[in-house]
C-alpha cells in the first residue's frame, strides 16, 4: 500500500472514531463484522476519505475498515461521481429528507440494514412508522384487528414484501455502545415480538361442565398407548399406529418443560371422571400469530358423549378470549365426517374442499378447511347468552 493509500486509510479510521466514538470491539464484534461486511477496497479509500463514499460500518481491532457492499448502487449510478444525484432522486420533492438521508448514508451508520441502498433505507423508515402506529393502537386495544395486521406486516412482512425482521441485521454490543442504547432491531423486532407476538398459555387446568383440560403427565402413558394401538383412533390422523413403547416415550417428551421463546403450541389432555379421553391442540400461525389452527382427538371408547365438542368449544373460547386471535381454522380429512360435524357444531364454516391435496398413509386424500372469525364467535356467544337468558325469564 502506497503512502497516499496509507494516509487515506488513517483519515478513514480517524473519521470513523469521530462519528462513532471510542468503543472497544470484542472478538464477537469482529467476527460479526467479518460475516456481514467486507474489507474496504483499497481503491475506494480515497473516495471514503473525501466523503464521496460511506464511512466504514466497523473498524476491526486490527484496523481493517469493513464496509457494506454498495456495488449495485454504484453500478446504477454510473460510478462514484453520479452516486449523490442518483441517491437523492429516491426522495422526489423532499430535498431536506434527501440531504439528511445522504448524510446518514455517508456516515456509515446504516449498519442495521442487510442491504444498503435507498430502497431499503426508505422501507426501513416506512415500516418503523407503521410499527409505531400499530403498537400505539394495540396498547389501547390489544384486539384491534387492523393494528394486529399492520404490525405483523411491518415486523414479519407479507407476500413478496419484506418486513423489519428480514430487512434488519442482528447488530452487536458495539452498536449498542456507539448508539447509546438498544438497536433499531431490538426496539422494533425483538421488543415488539416479546410484547405482542409471544403467546403465553392461560392459567391451567381449564374446567368445563364435565371435563378438565390439563397438561399431559407421564401417568397418562398407558391410556394414551391403548388409544394409539387402536386402528379407529389413528384412521384420520397423520401418523400410523404406535407401540406402547413409542407412545410412552412421546408422552415423556411432552412432559418436558417447553423451550425458551415464543410458545406457538398449546396441547391439552381432556380428562373425564379422572381418566384421559382425548386431546385438544392449538397452533399459532402466520405473521403476528393472530391466527390459530385447532384440532382434537377423542379416544374411541369415549365417543358419542359430546366430550370432544365440549373441549373444542372451550379451546375456541381460550383462543379468542385469552390469546385474542382474530381467526381460528381447523383442517381435517374430508372422510372424517364426525370431525366435520363437530366443526359445524362449533359454528365454523367450511371454507374449502381441497381435492387430493395431501399424502397420507399411502394415498392422496381430500381435505376440508373450516374457519371462524372472532367477530362471528362473539356474535354466536352473544346470541347463545340471550337465548339462555330468555329461557330463564318467566312469561308475564
Amino acid at each position: 500500500m502506497g503512502d497516499d493509500a496509507l494516509r487515506d486509510l488513517q483519515i478513514v479510521r480517524d473519521r470513523f472514531r469521530e462519528v462513532n466514538g471510542e468503543h472497544p470491539m470484542t472478538e464477537a464484534d469482529d467476527a460479526y463484522a467479518r460475516e456481514h461486511f467486507t474489507p474496504a477496497p483499497p481503491e475506494h479509500l480515497g473516495d471514503i476519505a473525501a466523503g464521496r463514499l460511506p464511512l466504514p460500518a466497523y473498524v476491526l481491532n486490527d484496523g481493517t475498515p469493513m464496509v457494506a457492499d454498495i456495488g449495485d448502487c454504484l453500478g446504477a449510478a454510473g460510478g462514484v461521481a453520479g452516486l449523490h444525484d442518483w441517491f437523492v432522486e429516491f426522495w422526489p420533492g423532499d430535498p431536506a429528507t434527501a440531504d439528511f438521508e445522504w448524510d446518514t448514508f455517508l456516515s456509515g451508520q446504516y449498519v442495521c440494514l442487510r442491504v444498503l441502498d435507498p430502497i431499503s433505507i426508505r422501507r426501513r423508515a416506512v415500516l418503523i412508522e407503521q410499527a409505531r402506529a400499530a403498537v400505539d393502537a394495540l396498547r389501547i386495544d390489544a384486539r384491534d384487528e387492523l393494528a394486529q395486521g399492520s404490525l405483523a406486516e411491518a415486523v414479519d412482512g407479507g407476500l413478496a414484501s419484506p418486513g423489519l425482521d428480514e430487512l434488519l441485521l442482528p447488530m452487536t454490543a458495539f452498536d449498542r455502545l456507539r448508539f447509546g442504547g438498544p438497536t433499531v432491531r431490538d426496539l422494533w423486532v425483538e421488543t415488539v415480538r416479546a410484547e405482542f407476538h409471544d403467546p403465553q398459555p392461560p392459567p391451567l387446568p381449564l374446567h368445563t361442565e364435565r371435563l378438565t383440560l390439563r397438561m399431559v403427565v407421564l401417568e397418562d402413558a398407558p391410556v394414551r398407548a391403548r388409544a394409539w394401538e387402536h386402528p379407529d383412533f389413528v384412521r384420520y390422523l397423520l401418523h400410523p399406529e404406535r407401540s406402547a413403547a413409542e407412545t410412552t416415550f412421546e408422552t415423556y417428551r411432552h412432559c418436558q418443560p417447553p423451550p425458551v421463546g415464543p410458545q406457538r403450541f398449546l396441547g391439552l389432555v381432556m380428562e373425564h371422571e379422572g381418566e384421559p379421553v382425548g386431546n385438544v391442540v392449538l397452533f399459532f400461525q402466520g405473521a403476528g400469530v393472530s391466527t390459530a389452527e385447532m384440532g382434537w382427538t377423542l379416544y374411541p371408547w369415549a365417543a358419542g358423549k359430546g366430550l370432544a365438542t365440549e373441549a373444542a368449544r372451550e379451546l375456541l373460547r381460550v383462543a379468542f378470549e385469552h390469546y385474542g386471535v382474530r381467526r381460528v381454522v381447523a383442517n381435517l380429512d374430508a372422510l372424517n365426517e364426525r370431525s366435520a360435524s363437530l366443526a359445524e357444531r362449533l359454528g365454523m364454516r367450511r371454507e374449502s374442499h381441497k381435492l387430493a391435496d395431501f399424502w397420507s398413509k399411502g394415498r392422496w386424500t381430500d381435505s376440508y378447511e373450516y374457519a371462524i372469525l372472532r367477530s362471528e364467535w362473539e356474535a354466536q356467544a352473544s346470541a347463545a347468552a340471550t337465548d339462555e337468558s330468555g329461557r330463564g325469564t318467566p312469561a308475564g
